[in-house]
């Protein structure tokens, strides 16, 4: 399981811009995405890439709690 998010900025022709990576599930593999997001001089930009990570923490924590849950049951039918 990869848990993982984030944002980069990259410089194009003097242009820095904003891009927001995190893993995603395709054909049975996890893979890092990055997604445009749009020029860091945006104050619209900025605050996208700061929804984008927060959304996906909470999916995540949630995903873990699901994870931790099914642990204890399965560990709990073992003994």
């Amino acid at each position: 399981m990869m848990i993982g998010c984030g944002y980069c900025v990259k410089t194009i022709r003097r242009g820095r811009y904003l891009y927001f990576w995190h893993y995603e599930e395709r054909g049975g593999r996890r893979e890092q995405l990055e997604e445009y997001i749009g020029p860091t001089t945006d104050p619209r930009s900025r605050e996208v890439v700061v929804r984008r990570v927060e959304a996906y923490a909470d999916r995540a924590r949630r995903e873990m709690e699901r994870f931790v849950q099914r642990t204890k049951t399965e560990i709990a039918r073992t003994a």
